[in-house]
């Protein structure tokens, strides 16, 4: 089951989650490569896609956990 949920950009980490972001002129849809905290109030996200943005510590962005394995029944 995938669960799809809003966090603040400031609690963005590195990982195989699919970060889903709304701009004016395009929907990025990829997962967070690189991240960077600036001390004002400032994230900087590097998508594995290849887009560069900064956002506002409090901004909200959408975010999908990968699915976890799941593990086979043996038949008996």
């Amino acid at each position: 089951m995938v669960t799809a949920r809003l966090i603040p950009a400031s609690s963005l980490t590195v990982g195989s989650a699919t970060i889903i972001v709304r701009l004016p002129d395009q929907t990025i849809r990829s997962r967070v490569a690189l991240l960077q905290h600036e001390s004002h109030g400032v994230v900087r996200v590097l998508f594995a896609s290849g887009d560069l943005i900064t956002l506002m510590a409090r901004s909200t962005v959408g975010c999908i956990d990968a699915p976890s394995p799941r593990t086979r029944r043996r038949a008996s």
